[in-house]
C-alpha cells in the first residue's frame, strides 16, 4: 500500500500562501490539526489534511467566522445544509451591502450641499442625515401595491441586490435635492439642472424603456402615502423642486430620448 505523503508546515504554507502563524494558529484550536511522527517527534500535514485546509479557506473567504467554519467541518455537511450557511452568508453581506450603499448616498447628500455653498453642511441638513433609519427600505415589504405594480415589480426585480443599486440611487438623489432646497438652489440654476439630468437618467435605468415598469412606478408614487413615513416626507418635501428642474430640462430640449422612452 502507497504510503500518504507528507508535507511539512513551511511547505504548505509556500503551496498555499497562508502564512506559518495561521497555519500554527489552525493547529493551535484544532481547526486543520498537524500530525505527530511518534518516532522523531516531526509535525506534518497529510493529503487529507489538505483538503480540509481548503475547505477552511473557501469557507473563510465568504467571511465565515472561525466558529462557524468548525462547526462545519465537525458536523457531516450535506449539500442542504451547505446551501443554507450560504444562503445566510450571502443575507450577511447583501446587508454590509445596504450598509455601504446608504452610507454613499448620505456622503452625496452631504457633498452636494458643502459644493454649493463652500462651507460646512447647514445644521438641518446634518441633522436630517443623522436621523435618518437605514433600514427604511425594509418596509416596503409591508406595503400594500396594487396587484398589476406588485407583479411588475416581481417579475422585473428579482435580485436583492439590484433592489438595493435602485434603492439607494432613488434616496441618494433625494437627498441631493433637499439638500439643494435647503441651500436655496433654484430648479433653473446650473446645480438645478445638472441634478435634473441624474434624476432623468436614474429615471430612464430604472424604468428601462419598459412602459408597464415605469407605470408600476408611476402608481406607486401616485400612492406615496403608503411608503414608508421617512420616504414619503422626503419625496414630499423635494416633490416641487424635482418637477421644476425636470420640467426646466425638458421645456429646453436636452432629453427628447428620455420624452421618446418614457412619455
Amino acid at each position: 500500500m502507497e504510503k500518504e505523503s507528507r508535507f511539512s508546515i513551511g511547505e504548505i504554507s509556500r503551496l498555499t500562501g497562508v502564512t506559518v502563524r495561521t497555519l500554527q494558529y489552525y493547529d493551535n484550536i484544532d481547526l486543520v490539526p498537524l500530525e505527530k511522527d511518534e518516532e522523531n517527534g516531526r509535525r506534518y500535514y497529510k493529503e487529507s489534511d489538505l483538503t480540509r485546509l481548503q475547505q477552511v479557506l473557501f469557507y473563510k473567504s465568504l467571511g465565515l467566522k472561525i466558529k462557524d467554519i468548525n462547526k462545519l467541518l465537525e458536523e457531516t455537511t450535506t449539500a442542504k445544509q451547505l446551501i443554507s450557511v450560504l444562503e445566510k452568508q450571502r443575507e450577511v453581506f447583501y446587508y454590509k451591502l445596504h450598509d455601504i450603499k446608504s452610507n454613499i448616498a448620505m456622503i452625496e447628500a452631504s457633498l452636494a450641499g458643502m459644493n454649493e455653498n463652500e462651507s460646512l453642511p447647514l445644521g438641518n441638513l446634518v441633522q436630517l442625515i443623522i436621523s435618518l433609519n437605514k433600514d427604511t427600505i425594509y418596509q416596503y415589504k409591508d406595503v400594500a401595491f396594487d396587484k398589476k405594480a406588485e407583479n411588475t415589480f416581481m417579475e422585473h426585480y428579482q435580485n436583492w441586490e439590484e433592489v438595493l443599486e435602485i434603492y439607494w440611487n432613488w434616496k441618494a438623489l433625494i437627498l441631493e435635492a433637499v439638500a439643494h432646497i435647503l441651500n436655496d438652489i433654484e430648479p433653473d440654476s446650473k446645480q438645478g439642472q445638472a441634478f435634473a439630468k441624474k434624476w432623468i437618467e436614474m429615471v430612464v435605468s430604472i424604468s428601462e424603456g419598459n412602459q408597464d415598469l415605469l407605470a408600476a412606478h408611476k402608481n406607486s408614487y401616485k400612492n406615496r402615502e403608503q411608503w414608508p413615513e421617512e420616504d414619503h416626507r422626503l419625496m414630499d418635501f423635494t416633490d416641487s423642486f424635482i418637477d421644476k428642474s425636470v420640467d426646466y430640462y425638458l421645456s429646453s430640449g436636452k432629453s427628447d430620448v428620455w420624452r421618446n422612452k418614457n412619455d
